[in-house]
């Protein structure tokens, strides 16, 4: 993403500051950092940026080592000057030359404030409510808080009143949760109403504007879409799939927008130990990837996410599994599909590894108990050793169809991709998928919720 070369001189004048590392200059990008320029400490602690230089517009840090971080704006006013202190880097930061700094400084000195309050009014609340069962002494100091608080968002909303049209003010408005009608009550039958949730989901986006890609260099995007996810979002593959949905047709306004919500989707999507991930993660590439070009990616990344995504897309719940025809101990072919049993669980494991050696003890003892009930086992070595093999089924005393993939094509890898062992899938009297990649560790609760 290229930014606009810009004459700039970002003066930091830092009391009681003497160190001899250099310091650094960097921007935010979700949650990420990228470093830009590094000098070395001036005399009386003064630490000059200044060049010209394509500058992207958005929240930058300055890092003194030893010391900390200083968070300022870059949006529009690239000659600036910052005062402070090194006692106390954060709470008296002062600007010349920047309104946008200004009001966030501003803001951030309020904040760090009111946030020590909070901090001793919670300590006290924590030493009342041991010392005294008094409702009102506690309902008293709980009320001191919420009124802490408060005081910070009001704080915010007389900055943001003062600087309208302004980056801070895009922050701000973009952080901010959607203020839901009186009408609509929080809690319904001392449940959290989901009317009040929904509202908040449908709403949740209305102030980030999509069109500023200077927001793109910071925190925000990424905090807000983590919230999404976790706190607003069916923890299934429809929901996610729903949210994916509406967040991508949001960012779709702005190409910059639209490639970094697609690399975010990607990064939190692509490990399939979360349930259900790998049907977002496919459902991502077919539907909003096109070219490495118009991605924003390079051919490598998006060559490994077409991969990972050709690999998930057979083995998605509810698909038919794709067949495997392997030789049993005694060289006789066995095939997957022609396998009778009213439950399979397709189990991946290698006698040279570890955590197999570990567990298979284990799953053998757990699948006895769910035999009797139609499961039958279907055992996949994924290592061609076959000496260790034989041994390794023989000594475990292994109560399944034991198969050994040798096939030089990877077999298994390009079918079922068991990116970690031992791995399990439970298939249906179709071979339908009904469950897949289960982790060793929630194969019980797996069995139980599938094999009734």
């Amino acid at each position: 993403m290229q930014g606009k070369a810009v004459n700039y001189d970002f003066l930091f004048q830092v009391k009681g500051l003497d160190i001899s590392e250099k310091c650094t200059l960097g921007y935010y990008a979700g949650n990420f950092t990228y470093v830009i320029d590094s000098v070395k400490v001036a005399k009386g602690g003064n630490i000059r940026f200044k060049g010209q230089k394509d500058l992207l517009d958005g929240m930058y840090f300055l890092m003194i080592p030893e010391v900390g971080f200083i968070d300022f704006i870059v949006y529009k006013d690239y000659q600036f000057t910052v005062k402070t202190a090194v006692a106390n880097l954060n709470k008296n930061l002062s600007v010349t030359g920047s309104k946008e700094n200004t009001a966030y400084f501003a803001y951030q000195s309020f904040l760090e404030t009111k946030r020590e309050e909070i901090e001793q009014q919670t300590q006290m609340l924590n030493m009342l409510k041991r010392a005294t069962k008094d409702p009102q002494v506690i309902q008293e100091s709980q009320q001191r808080i919420n009124e802490l608080r408060q005081s910070i968002a009001t704080k915010a909303y007389d900055l943001m009143e003062t600087h309208t049209i302004s980056f801070f003010c895009m922050m701000m408005e973009a952080n901010d949760l959607p203020i839901v009608p009186s009408n609509i009550p929080v809690q319904l039958n001392n449940q959290t109403n989901p009317v009040y949730l929904q509202y908040i989901k449908d709403h949740f986006w209305d102030n980030f504007d999509f069109n500023e890609e200077g927001l793109l260099r910071t925190k925000i995007f990424s905090t807000k879409a983590s919230f999404f996810f976790e706190r607003l979002t069916n923890p299934s593959p429809a929901g996610f799939i729903e949210s994916v949905d509406i967040i991508a047709q949001k960012s779709n306004v702005n190409p910059a927008m639209m490639q970094n919500t697609l690399r975010w989707l990607v990064t939190a999507f692509e490990n399939p130990k979360n349930k259900g991930a790998d049907a977002v993660f496919v459902h991502i590439f077919d539907n909003y990837f096109t070219t490495p070009e118009e991605n924003g990616i390079d051919v490598a990344v998006f060559s490994r996410v077409e991969q990972k995504a050709n690999y998930y897309r057979p083995t998605l719940i509810g698909n038919l599994a794709p067949n495997i025809t392997l030789l049993d101990e005694n060289d006789k072919p066995q095939s997957l599909h022609d396998f009778k049993a009213k439950y399979t669980m397709l189990y991946f494991f290698s006698p040279l590894c570890d955590k197999c050696r570990t567990a298979t003890p284990k799953v053998v003892e757990l699948f006895k108990r769910f035999e009797v009930k139609g499961l039958k086992g279907f055992a996949v070595c994924t290592d061609d050793k076959k000496e260790y093999w034989k041994t390794y089924v023989k000594e475990n005393k292994l109560p399944w169809t034991c198969v050994m993939d040798t096939d030089d094509d990877l077999t298994v890898e390009t079918k079922y991709a068991p990116n970690s062992l031992p791995n399990v899938f439970i298939l249906d009297k179709d071979k339908n998928i009904l469950a897949n990649r289960i982790e060793f560790e929630e194969l019980e609760a797996a069995l139980q919720a599938l094999i009734r």
